[in-house]
């Protein structure tokens, strides 16, 4: 779960995708890997957490790997048990001592979160109460909802029903307490860069996205990398280094020390962190490890 990724079409970029690529599912290509070492195969597949319906891209390219692989790896899994993230957000993500959410953006910013709050069913009273970190994730989820767009439709979404109908097992790459941790162990400054950032992606969230869908459905990770730098978890060098840069660092280790172990897996995280020079595929070049981009 990566909920601040801004690889998310809106209705608007998947008729433009559609317009592009055609609509027979077999033409999206999203990008796709293959790290292999004797009797180990390890398929990495760049994803969209959250779409509308009707997205083509789970053709027989995917579905191939996919009924090939024995597991699926996500960066996390979610607990079916609702408590169990809610009880994690209460504890990590509230304070009663923060001062007024529209006191932690720029001056120049109060306009757009408050028409941005205002689009949705948030209230401000109830994101005064939250750490800076969580009210961004809160504001910039809700507006994303606005536009049609739901994890029940995403990638991770497809991939654990059909593991799950299979009887394969899922694992994840990291806990949810971990995820939160990376976003609640951020300084407050850039908390509050991350909030900025978030309010200026909102507003233009309809464009930047028509071409973030189509350049994932094409598979371009150089549009979705480059999109990246202005980024909501790129908004500055701590930020970046904490929600990409060293979990990628950290997830080629796991890979790499996988390989030594015999079996077929199909990893599955999102796009951002399979594109760009600090990307995986980067990290795994630099530990001697090849990956295969699969035609």
């Amino acid at each position: 779960m990566n909920p601040l990724t801004r690889f998310l079409p809106s209705w608007r970029a998947v008729a433009a995708a559609l317009a592009l690529f055609g609509s027979a599912p077999a033409l999206a290509v999203p990008a796709m890997w293959r790290v292999h070492s004797g009797a180990t195969e390890i398929i990495l597949f760049g994803t969209l957490h959250e779409l509308p319906p009707g997205v083509p891209w789970f053709n027989r390219r995917v579905t191939d790997r996919v009924d090939a692989a024995d597991a699926l790896v996500l960066e996390a899994v979610v607990p079916d048990d609702p408590s169990v993230v809610s009880g994690l957000i209460s504890r990590l993500g509230y304070s009663p001592k923060e001062p007024k959410l529209d006191t932690r953006v720029a001056p120049s910013k109060r306009g757009k979160l408050d028409a941005a709050v205002a689009a949705t069913t948030l209230s401000m009273d109830s994101l005064d109460l939250m750490e800076t970190w969580l009210a961004a994730i809160v504001v910039g989820d809700a507006t994303l909802a606005n536009l049609g767009l739901t994890a029940a439709n995403g990638v991770e979404a497809t991939l654990t029903a059909k593991f799950r109908a299979a009887g394969k097992p899922i694992t994840p790459l990291e806990t949810l307490q971990q995820q939160f941790g990376y976003f609640d162990t951020l300084p407050e400054a850039d908390q509050r860069a991350l909030l900025d950032a978030t309010v200026d992606d909102i507003a233009t969230a309809k464009a930047d996205t028509d071409k973030l869908v189509a350049a994932w459905l094409a598979g371009d990770t150089e549009t979705i990398a480059a999109a990246f730098k202005g980024d909501a978890l790129g908004a500055t060098p701590v930020v970046a280094k904490a929600l990409m840069t060293d979990r990628n660092a950290r997830w080629a280790d796991w890979i790499k020390a996988r390989l030594r172990v015999p079996g077929k897996l199909f990893v599955a995280v999102g796009a951002a962190h399979l594109a760009g020079p600090n990307s995986v595929l980067a990290m795994l070049k630099a530990r001697g490890i090849t990956a295969e981009r699969l035609p």
